[in-house]
């Protein structure tokens, strides 16, 4: 989008989710955000289904990067879809990460996530980020 557009409804809930939910830690605001069944690609369940899978994948995150500040460098939007390329920044000074005991080392790492849209609310998520990436700057590779 040019700068001369307005900004839609859609950027404006992911802009309030990431603020509020992904860098605050208020993990109550992911249910104004997706639906109750919200599907979710990319990111590991944990035994988890909808909207709850969601709100468990940024505890986790949170729980392991306690200061997790996530900015949005680039944003596409086409129809019904929402596409974001992000940098996470962190310190894994929590708990472990899938495994990985806290390391204390900090890390930053881009990633993309499209979002689809269906009457105001978030649907579907398909989540890409470079795993192998992360486990090196935590030390899992060392």
């Amino acid at each position: 989008m040019s700068g001369n557009q307005p900004v839609s409804a859609h950027r404006k809930l992911l802009e309030h989710y990431y603020e509020e939910c992904l860098n605050k830690g208020n993990l109550e605001a992911v249910y104004d955000k997706a639906v109750p069944d919200h599907i979710s690609h990319g990111t590991r369940a944990d035994g988890f289904e909808g909207v709850e899978h969601l709100k468990e994948w940024v505890r986790i995150q949170r729980a392991s990067f306690p200061d997790l500040h996530v900015v949005v460098d680039d944003w596409i939007e086409e129809g019904d879809k929402v596409v974001q390329r992000f940098t996470a920044r962190g310190t894994h000074s929590g708990n472990d990460y899938y495994g990985i005991p806290a390391t204390g080392r900090k890390i930053e790492i881009s990633g993309i996530v499209i979002d689809h849209f269906a009457d105001g609310k978030i649907v579907e998520s398909w989540f890409s980020m470079d795993g192998m990436e992360l486990a090196q700057q935590l030390g899992a590779l060392d």
